[in-house]
């Protein structure tokens, strides 16, 4: 079994959805469901967050700008989507992934998660990131 996938085995036996590592420990973990976790970790330690490995669930375009803007140095995941490979690519950020579908899909399976569709709609990582701080500050502000 190679480094990154033994990475993956330890993220799913841990019961995490994400992990971030630098230099060999770990800056961040969360066990929450979807993009929160990351957002939070690139809110709240984006200077770590430059250079180091993150090792999530499910890597879709969403997730993608988010480590691109994060300036992380790889990603590894057992489930990527094709636009999560694009934006890495494009960012020259090594993708490590087991499987990689067309899309990442909402939890009914019954068409895209809304955050690729709001990626979808991006240009670039900054847009985004400022998109989905709209929409979470409209949310927070209606809720």
């Amino acid at each position: 079994m190679k480094d990154w996938q033994e990475k993956i085995a330890d993220l799913q036996r841990a019961g995490l959805t994400l992990r971030v590592e630098k230099a060999g420990r770990e800056i961040f973990s969360s066990s929450e469901p979807m993009l929160r976790p990351l957002l939070l970790c690139l809110q709240q330690r984006r200077s770590d967050m430059a250079g180091a490995a993150v090792i999530d669930k499910i890597v879709g375009r969403a997730a993608a700008y988010l480590c691109v803007k994060g300036k992380v140095a790889e990603v590894i995941t057992p489930l990527a989507s094709h636009g999560a490979q694009e934006v890495l690519q494009q960012a020259g950020i090594p993708l490590h992934a087991l499987r990689v579908v067309a899309q990442i899909m909402n939890r009914d399976n019954t068409g895209p998660c809304p955050m690729e569709q709001l990626a979808g709609e991006a240009l670039s990582a900054d847009g985004f990131y400022q998109a989905l701080c709209t929409r979470i500050a409209v949310k927070t502000a209606s809720d």
